[in-house]
C-alpha cells in the first residue's frame, strides 16, 4: 500500500510540473506536449506494473478520466499554439484600418519633410490612393495565396521575396 501512495504522490508532482510549464509563457509548447506524453505513458505503465504480490491497477474510471484530462490538455495546448501563430490580417478590421491610416499619414508627413509642398504631397497621396484602388483585388488575391511559413523563410525581412 505504501508503494501505491508513493506512486500517487509522484503523479501529483508530475502534474504540478506540467501545470508550472503551462503557466510559464516562455516554455515551448513542444516541451509541454512531450511532458504530457511522458505522463500519459507513465499512467499506462502504472496500469501494467505489478507491485508486491498484487497487480497494481487503477480503477478504470480513474484511468479513463486521467487519460481524458491529459489528452484535453495536450489538445488545448496544440490549438492555442496554432492560434498564436495564425496570421490574421483582416483588411476590413479596425486594427488594420487604424495602422494603415497611421502609415498613410506618416507617408504624407515624409513627403512634406522631404520638401514637397502641400500641393505636391496631396497629388502624390491622390496617386497613391488611385494605385491602391486599382490594385486592391490583386493584392487581396496575392494575400490569400501566401504560404506564410515559406514566405517568412524566403523574404528578406522587408517582405521582398526572390520572385517579387
Amino acid at each position: 500500500m505504501k508503494a501505491a501512495s508513493e506512486s500517487a504522490r509522484l503523479q501529483d508532482l508530475r502534474f504540478e510540473a506540467i501545470a508550472r510549464m503551462v503557466a510559464d509563457r516562455n516554455e515551448p509548447v513542444y516541451a509541454i506536449a512531450r511532458k504530457i506524453a511522458t505522463e500519459m505513458a507513465a499512467t499506462i505503465k502504472g496500469m501494467m506494473t505489478p507491485v508486491g504480490r498484487f497487480q497494481r491497477r487503477l480503477h478504470p474510471v480513474h484511468f479513463n478520466n486521467r487519460m481524458k484530462a491529459l489528452k484535453e490538455l495536450r489538445m488545448t495546448l496544440v490549438e492555442g499554439e496554432a492560434l498564436s501563430k495564425q496570421d490574421l490580417l483582416n483588411l476590413e478590421g479596425p486594427k488594420f484600418k487604424f495602422v494603415f491610416g497611421k502609415i498613410v499619414h506618416l507617408f504624407q508627413q515624409a513627403l512634406l519633410d522631404a520638401g514637397a509642398d502641400s500641393f505636391q504631397a496631396d497629388g502624390v497621396m491622390i496617386q497613391f490612393g488611385d494605385l491602391l484602388s486599382a490594385h486592391d483585388e490583386a493584392l487581396r488575391r496575392e494575400l490569400n495565396r501566401i504560404d506564410l511559413p515559406r514566405f517568412l523563410k524566403d523574404c528578406d525581412g522587408v517582405g521582398n521575396t526572390p520572385n517579387s
